[in-house]
Order: structure tokens, then C-alpha cells, then sequence
């Protein structure tokens, strides 16, 4: 009839959703900017311990909420709606990745990660590229010039998620086992 809530999964998902609007603000603080996609390296990192329902409403409502409070991403031109969208997917797919990866063969791997990481940040770039093939032309904007703008501007960020994510993905499992927090859903339709 109803489903258990587990509120344990739920801090987890607060705790990286807030680490969304934390980080790129101490990136801007330096000038680093949103070079290094700094959004997205705790979404993407906390996306391996969520459920997939959790995943993906963190990775949706964190730059609309950081929007909102921050001012960045900004509602216009809809970069906060767009990232909403390309990380939503973006959690949502690691999730269900890592959630088949870790069930059938035990730990998540180092080349795991990365190998789940891949396809993940490539669907982010898909729909960043729809969406600016849809959303710029209504703003009279050339599509193809943001476009490899912002796919060249991101590499920097893909890459620094590419490092990063992977060792830290074991050691925060271990650390939400160690407190007795299930990093996962048991049930996650």
C-alpha cells in the first residue's frame, strides 16, 4: 500500500544537493568559474549512492535551487532548466548504472566508475546540444556557436570528474556503511 521511506537515502541526497550550491560557489570564490563544472562533481559523485528516484530529483532540483538562492545558474537565458534537465538524466543514469554494476559483480571498481561516468557525461552533452538546438534559436542564438563554446569550455570539468569521482566513490560508500546509512533504495522502481 505505501512504501517504506527511507530517510536515511534522503540525507544523502540533501547533503549532496546542498554540496551542489556549496561547490561552485567556492569555484566562483577562486574565479574558477563554470570551467570545471563544479555542479556537477558532487551530483555525480552522490548519484552512485542514491536510488534512482533520489538521483534524479537531486540532480533536477539542484540547479533550480541553487538558481534560486544563489543566482547561478540563471533562469535566463534557461541555463538553470537546461541543467536541470542534463543532470537530472545525468544522476539518474549513473544510478542505475552503478545499481546494476554493484549488484552483479560486488564492489564498484575504480574502472567501474569511470566506465559508468562515460556514458553518463556523454547523454549530459546530448542534451545540452538539444536543448541548444531548440532553446537558442527562439532566442535568435546562434545553436552552433554555444554549442562547441560550451562543449569545448566543459572539457576541463569532464575531466576533473573523470579524476575525482572514481577514488572517492569507494570511500564514501565505506564511510555510509561504516555509520550504518544504506548508500542505496532497496526497492527503486
Amino acid at each position: 500500500m505505501h512504501e517504506r521511506l527511507d530517510i536515511s537515502n534522503i540525507l544523502v541526497a540533501v547533503v549532496f544537493s546542498a554540496l551542489g550550491i556549496i561547490v561552485p560557489i567556492l569555484f566562483h570564490l577562486f574565479g574558477l568559474g563554470s570551467m570545471f563544472l563544479p555542479m556537477y562533481l558532487p551530483l555525480a559523485m552522490g548519484a552512485f549512492l542514491l536510488g534512482r528516484r533520489n538521483a534524479l530529483m537531486t540532480g533536477a532540483i539542484t540547479p533550480l535551487a541553487s538558481a534560486a538562492l544563489t543566482g547561478m545558474p540563471p533562469f535566463h537565458p534557461p541555463v538553470a532548466f537546461t541543467m536541470a534537465l542534463q543532470l537530472g538524466a545525468m544522476c539518474l543514469l549513473i544510478s542505475w548504472l552503478s545499481h546494476r554494476a554493484h549488484g552483479r559483480r560486488g564492489a564498484l571498481s575504480v574502472a567501474r566508475i569511470i566506465g559508468i561516468l562515460v556514458p553518463a557525461l556523454l547523454l549530459d552533452r546530448v542534451i545540452l546540444l538539444a536543448m541548444y538546438g531548440w532553446v537558442l534559436p527562439m532566442l535568435r542564438l546562434s545553436s552552433v556557436q554555444f554549442a562547441l563554446f560550451d562543449l569545448a569550455k566543459g572539457l576541463p570539468g569532464i575531466a576533473l570528474i573523470l579524476i575525482a569521482v572514481p577514488p572517492a566513490v569507494p570511500r564514501a560508500l565505506a564511510l555510509l556503511e561504516k555509520y550504518s546509512l544504506r548508500p542505496r533504495e532497496k526497492q527503486d522502481g
